[in-house]
């Protein structure tokens, strides 16, 4: 599936696809394994008149992602992140995939809210992080949290219209293919009889063209060596601004 094809808001959709059941259909696995992820991007875009942003942060606030790992309040979603490992095996804001399903890197994409008041430049950069607060369970934080992947330096690529005296960029959406990886990517291993751990997407981005960070000594604790620590605290140090995440759950029986 090629993610950097413009998407236009005005295409019509043969789709059958309730968009009422968006998200809650990904949570129980109703109707997602049948739907190709571009197509349903364009379908969601399509019909914006659902609040991606305001889904997104009832399912993290919910889950308690919202304050566990993203500390920040009043967290708006710049736009939608989305992410599979398979057709059948997208992260959607708190579905539940098996362990074998995520060992693999996954495939991460951004769509931006054609209504956000934030706009995206050609030369600015951006960071994917995934990281687990529940390391090595929801009551026991001494490993939490767990850095996962660490990608840094991803550029967002533009179209540009034509057919006027300059052209003019314009971004819609992008799969995220073209950064460094700071921290490669691990899959989830949640110790047996642990519950369902909580694994995070969040995607950031950068001050400046600044790509320089401080270094993540270990993937326990991120290095900092103080349980339910982690990622904020990274960001913070590196000035990152938080604009989209999803997360799914798994767990090892």
């Amino acid at each position: 599936m090629n993610y950097k094809t413009r998407v236009s808001f005005r295409e019509k959709s043969q789709s059958s696809v309730n968009l009422s059941c968006k998200f809650d259909s990904w949570r129980n696995d109703n109707c997602t394994s049948a739907i190709e992820s571009e197509h349903f991007f364009k379908v969601l875009q399509m019909n914006y008149a659902i609040n991606v942003s305001q889904v997104a942060t009832d399912a993290l606030s919910t889950h308690g992602i919202i304050p566990d790992v993203i500390k920040a309040s009043g967290f708006k979603p710049w736009g939608l992140l989305a992410a599979e490992y398979s057709a059948s095996a997208p992260v959607a804001m708190g579905n539940t995939l098996n362990v074998e399903e995520a060992q693999l890197k996954p495939k991460v994409h951004f769509t931006l809210d054609p209504k956000s008041e934030f706009k995206i430049k050609d030369s600015d950069l951006f960071t994917l992080v995934i990281t687990d607060p529940d390391a090595p369970s929801r009551t026991d934080k001494k490993w939490s949290e767990y850095c996962h992947y660490v990608e840094t330096d991803i550029r967002l690529p533009f179209e540009y219209s034509h057919g006027t005296s300059s052209a003019v960029p314009d971004f819609v959406a992008s799969e995220l293919t073209n950064g460094k990886a700071l921290v490669e990517y691990h899959g989830p291993a949640p110790p047996k009889d642990t519950g369902k751990h909580r694994y995070v997407f969040l995607l950031y981005k950068q001050p400046g063209d600044s790509s320089s960070f401080t270094k993540i000594a270990d993937r326990p604790n991120w290095g900092f060596g103080i349980p339910a620590t982690g990622v904020d605290k990274w960001a913070t140090e590196n000035h990152l601004q938080l604009i989209a995440a999803n997360f799914f759950l798994a767990q090892s029986k």
